[in-house]
């Protein structure tokens, strides 16, 4: 989790700045990187040394009375980061970052019942796990000390965990238990290194930053605005007591745009960009990125005046960046197949996702869809995509899986916990549940559909299907938030607990971009497009798909929106809160949605205008 905290405090993936910041995109992708060194702060002598101290920790690690590892596993994780933001042409934030992190996991028992998949009541950082930062320039002794103490925290975790775990089930009465806790798995071994570009400088990256956010100047109606740029590697090796050992290495960079303003009634209006490849070589130039931030105050302009949506019930069409955003908010998290932890809170268990653990076989999807699910990809549509690995955080090796055939689920994504006996892992372990335990997520996420249309096609569906209903307009939605890139909180402490009071957890994040379409085919801006409550069987009413593919990178989130719009982003950067992600999609024209009233995001004006820049 430290790990991944540090990654998020990054900023955004997704900029097509170029050396000089001048350079097209298509003349970028032309000049590939050059692959740059292996690493210099984790040697062979390190992992080696590792590895010993795992051996001895596995013969000698007792207690009297206690239960005895069955399975040890490291984590070692080298990470570099070049990042910065920058508002209105000044520079907020610059960082330069280089750790390395060794990470212990214990299991204790044995693989028919352990102390995994289980949520400590009132402890729910008992887990298994400890972590630890190694210097830079660490010798063998020091892994192997750092490997010592890390273990052996994890060790007494462990039992904790698992006496609780064992108490829990004695309280519930003598139910059989028939699904094992610990997934067996053949050892894998791939030590050689994943060479991959070396990180831009952070001068250009705070050069461009600069540059970019000065556009937003002179805009009066714009209340916040930010640019973030970050470049980062992260190097893994993995090992195990069972024999795995296997190393692998992730590279992305990018860049976020998000301004906001607010409307005459106080409504909040926000808008954002963002884009996401492997080096900032992938991704737009720069006066495609000048376009983006006028299109960003332009929109902003129009939304202040923009009337709100009234509550709807109808055809939704999701085009472009919002077909992205539904499927990763109310269809993607469904997609693992890793059982819920025992002692997961109500709210906790909804974010889990799972709504499909019980329907394989069957057809829960509309038939003209079909999903794939492959870490292996490195390209979707002739665009880089950055959700793939060679292995993942449970050291199994990534794997293609062919989620839906025509609307029947055939698989979910799996990890080592299993869902039923004999189940196996598909190398889908990216995401860390409450408890420490892994669940199977979804990586690079390909969504088709037959039968493609036209966008005119689209729309004269969603207009034939809003007559059928009677209603006077169809809706068509865009872009919904993202609360890890747009949060500005600027709460007093009423507001605040009015928000988490009132804020409803279910809903998917609002729209930041929505039309009313007219019979005649006139496209109306609108604002406070909530949709309510998206039900799995919403998937089985999709009535149409675009012949257009939308390829979207970004980094899942591991917190809720909630939590970013109350927390906002880390030391003025917008936070990058983990997991590389992607997802090819068309638009998705759904039957019926409802839209209901916002539940937050809307407060006092300031009394007299923003202050002039000089």
């Amino acid at each position: 989790m430290s790990r991944a905290r540090a990654l998020l405090s990054s900023v955004l993936l997704s900029s097509g700045l170029a050396l000089a910041g001048l350079v097209s995109a298509p003349a970028l992708a032309q000049a590939k990187p050059a692959a740059g060194p292996p690493s210099k702060a984790v040697t062979p002598e390190i992992l080696d040394a590792i590895a010993e101290e795992m051996d001895r920790a596995l013969a000698r690690l007792r207690i009297d009375g206690a239960p005895a590892p069955y399975h040890i596993s490291y984590k070692v994780t080298e990470v570099e980061v070049h990042d910065a933001v920058a508002s209105l042409g000044h520079t907020t934030a610059r960082k330069e970052r280089h750790f390395v992190n060794i990470e212990a996991r214990v299991r204790v028992g044995g693989y028919d019942f352990d102390n995994g998949n289980f949520v400590v009541p009132r402890a729910e950082g008992l887990d298994g796990v400890s972590a630890t930062n190694l210097p830079l320039e660490a010798t063998p002794r020091i892994a192997r000390r750092a490997a010592w103490l890390v273990t052996d925290q994890a060790f007494k975790e462990a039992l904790v965990q698992l006496r609780a775990k064992l108490d829990a089930h004695k309280n519930r009465g003598p139910a059989a238990v028939t699904t094992p806790s610990w997934g067996q798995d053949k050892p894998l071994v791939n030590e050689e290194p994943v060479l991959v570009p070396a990180l831009e400088s952070i001068d250009v990256i705070e050069a461009r930053a600069r540059e970019l956010s000065a556009l937003f100047r002179g805009h009066e109606h714009v209340r916040a605005s930010r640019v973030a740029i970050t470049s980062y590697l992260e190097r893994r090796w993995y090992l195990n007591s069972e024999g795995t050992s296997a190393t692998d290495t992730r590279r992305a960079a990018g860049i976020a745009l998000a301004a906001t303003a607010q409307a005459d009634d106080g409504q909040e209006l926000v808008q954002y960009f963002t884009r996401y490849g492997h080096t900032l070589r992938d991704l737009p130039g720069d006066a495609d990125l000048k376009l983006e931030a006028r299109r960003l105050t332009d929109t902003l302009a129009k939304l202040r005046t923009a009337p709100v949506l009234a509550p709807y019930s109808g055809p939704v069409l999701f085009e472009g960046e919002g077909a992205v955003g539904i499927i990763r908010d109310t269809l993607a998290p469904h997609l693992g197949g890793t059982p819920l932890p025992e002692g997961l809170s109500p709210e906790q268990a909804k974010r889990f996702g799972g709504g499909l653990t019980n329907k394989l076989g069957l057809r829960p999807l509309a038939t003209m869809l079909s999903i794939v699910d492959d870490p292996t990809a490195s390209a979707s549509a002739g665009k880089a995509i950055i959700g793939g690995y060679r292995i993942d955080d449970e050291g199994v090796a990534a794997q293609r899986v062919e989620l839906v055939k025509d609307g029947t689920l055939a698989a979910l994504l799996t990890s080592r916990t299993p869902s039923g006996k004999g189940a196996t892992s598909n190398g889908h372990a990216r995401r860390v549940a409450t408890g420490g335990m892994f669940h199977g997520s979804a990586t690079n996420l390909f969504v088709s559909g037959k039968g493609g249309l036209a966008r005119a096609g689209l729309v004269a569906r969603l207009i034939a299907a809003a007559k059928a209903e009677r209603l006077p307009y169809g809706l068509i939605i865009k872009q919904l938030d993202d609360a890890a890139i747009t949060a500005e909180p600027e709460f007093s402490r009423r507001e605040l607990f009015q928000l988490v009071t009132s804020a409803d957890q279910s809903l998917p994040p609002p729209a930041t971009l929505a039309y009313r379409v007219y019979p005649d085919g006139r496209e109306e801006l609108v604002r406070g497009a909530q949709l309510a409550e998206v039900p799995m069987t919403a998937w089985k009413d999709v009535l149409a798909v675009g012949k257009t593919l939308t390829v979207a990178n970004f980094l899942e989130s591991t917190e809720n929106y909630l939590e970013h719009r109350v927390e906002g982003p880390d030391d003025g950067m917008v936070p990058s809160a983990g997991i590389e992600s992607s997802v090819t999609t068309p638009d998705l024209l759904f039957r019926s949605l409802d839209i209901v009233a916002p539940t937050a995001g809307q407060y006092a004006r300031p009394v007299i205008p923003p202050p002039s820049l000089p």
